[in-house]
């Protein structure tokens, strides 16, 4: 049981931020891998440095954010700390003010494992379920999400995940005269375009919420106006967490059945 419980709470997570399974749902390892006058105007206020004017603000950002009443989507998530930084793909339904479900898929695409978390409900306890014969012998697990247990593997627990987190820690980064930022251009993200930011820190600053990050890549959709991809590096460059969000789609009137288990 001790171990189940290990297993379950090993994806009990943020993204990114954030956001973890066990080995038959890791698939990868990780990898080493214009403006008028106006325009400018709304740049000041998301890039401090920077070449390039933005076209986007963090502030617009933030705003798109709060006519999201829910959203669901497919998160993969990838951390240094966990497993050399497998990755690990999870369905993530996601309704305000904090309600979360995961579901992470192994290689076939079905779910191994579920975890549900709502604000003000269960004692503060995620619920957490193994799928198949394991378990329906352990049943549902009621855990601490920010207990030793449910941290034991992971950076994040599962009240810290999703784009709201994300938007949250960038916004306070923005506003910190010790990291600066700027609008790193134009790419695109499976077919759709998106803009990049980084994000970078002038001294011993911790960046994103992160101890050890220094700097913050951020892609926020051009269409959607919200983040879906944030990789953070530590000061030798090194990569130690990538969260990507695909396939979002918002207001779904997501209802009671989502967050039960």
């Amino acid at each position: 049981m001790r171990a189940l419980g290990k297993k379950l709470a090993y994806g009990l997570v943020l993204a990114g931020l954030v956001c973890s399974a066990g080995g038959s749902c890791r698939s990868a390892r990780l990898a080493d891998r214009t403006a008028d006058s106006s325009g400018q105007k709304r740049a000041s206020t998301s890039s401090k440095t920077g070449p390039e004017a933005s076209p986007i603000t963090w502030n617009e950002v933030s705003s798109t954010y709060e006519r999201v009443l829910d959203y669901v989507c497919v998160y993969e998530k990838e951390e240094r700390a966990i497993s050399n930084g497998e990755k690990q793909t999870i369905r993530l339904s996601f309704r305000k003010p904090l309600d979360v479900r995961l579901e992470w898929l192994n290689d076939q695409g079905k779910i191994d494992q579920t975890a549900v978390y709502r604000q003000g409900f269960n004692d503060g306890k995620v619920l957490a379920r193994q799928s198949g014969l394991l378990g329906a012998l352990a049943g549902k697990l009621r855990l601490d999400p920010n207990e030793s247990l449910a941290l034991s593997d992971s950076r994040h627990s599962i009240t810290e995940v999703g784009l709201g987190k994300i938007i949250e820690r960038t916004l306070k980064d923005a506003a910190n005269p010790r990291i600066s930022s700027s609008f790193a251009g134009e790419e695109t993200l499976d077919g759709r375009p998106s803009y990049k930011f980084e994000f970078a820190a002038t001294g011993n600053e911790a960046v994103s919420g992160l101890e050890a990050a220094r700097k913050a890549l951020i892609w926020i959709d051009r269409e959607l106006k919200l983040p879906v991809k944030l990789e953070l590096y530590d000061a030798a460059n090194t990569l130690l967490e990538r969260h990507r969000f695909k396939q979002v789609s918002i207001n779904q009137k997501l209802g009671e059945k989502t967050f039960s288990l």
